[in-house]
């Protein structure tokens, strides 16, 4: 999801970022991508998707601070959130070593990306890793997640490698499943968080879902400073508290088609 446009005020909820509409209120600039369904995208000339939800209901419970939300381009909010322009950006993110030294991240996650295996839906003989061994993959990115997941599995299982090219030609994801469907690629290996069930449902594919094969919680990430370590406080116990009275699973569902905290 490398995307290299900004929607500036498309959708913004809150302030103009001038410090807060209310004495005492902190307005809390925040970046997501604008076109990255269904984790956040415009439609109708607002930004909506699982992320941005979850953002607003973090928003309404917190009582000193105001989200101001805008569409920004991956590059551009990476950027921003280290030079302090954003305070806080959600990508559908990861944990690494790099951005737990970097960043300021809530104890709780927003997700999980679940990382599954697809096929033709007469192909049913493969359910996991293991199973992609001598089979035609389709290629992932050479810089993704797919590349490095695979390739982390390789590096595991010297003796059970599986084989794959790369391909950075920017083919979409439905694209993608059409060649599985027709035979072309054996099995495509993807995080289920990028909108397949809404392609392979309005498409007609016949297409194999696997269960998670790795599952990857998300984080939101937060500039780190001494003023947001009061914010990141706050926004983990939100957090905590939308897990516990099932708001984060309904978002889940009805964004992703499952409960993704079934698998925590």
């Amino acid at each position: 999801m490398s995307l290299i446009f900004l929607l500036g005020a498309c959708g913004s909820d809150g302030a103009s970022g001038d410090g807060g509409s209310e004495a005492g209120v902190r307005t809390i600039e925040v970046a997501v991508p604008p076109a990255a369904k269904p984790l956040s995208y415009t439609e109708n000339g607002e930004l909506t998707g699982y992320e941005v939800e979850i953002l607003r209901k973090v928003d309404e419970k917190l009582q000193d601070y105001e989200f101001h939300i805008v569409g920004v381009g991956d590059s551009a909010a990476e950027v921003g959130l280290d030079t302090g322009k954003y305070d806080l950006i959600a990508q559908g993110l990861f944990l690494s070593e790099e951005r737990e030294e970097k960043y300021l991240i809530p104890s709780e996650s927003n997700g999980a990306s679940l990382m599954k295996i697809y096929t033709n839906e007469e192909n049913k003989d493969i359910e996991t890793l293991e199973d992609l061994v001598g089979k035609n993959i389709s290629p992932p990115n050479p810089s993704g997640g797919v590349f490095n997941f695979l390739t982390e599995y390789n590096e595991e299982n010297p003796d059970n490698q599986i084989e794959f090219k790369t391909s950075d030609s920017g083919i979409s994801y439905a694209d993608r499943l059409k060649e599985v469907e027709s035979g072309k690629y054996d099995a495509l290996v993807l995080p289920s968080n990028l909108g397949q069930n809404e392609i392979i449902e309005q498409a007609g594919l016949k297409i194999h879902t696997t269960e998670p094969v790795k599952i990857f919680p998300t984080y939101f990430l937060i500039h780190k400073s001494e003023e947001n370590e009061a914010l990141n406080e706050e926004i983990s116990k939100a957090l905590a508290e939308l897990k516990e009275d099932g708001t984060l699973s309904e978002l889940s569902v009805k964004y992703y088609g499952e409960d993704v905290f079934q698998y925590e």
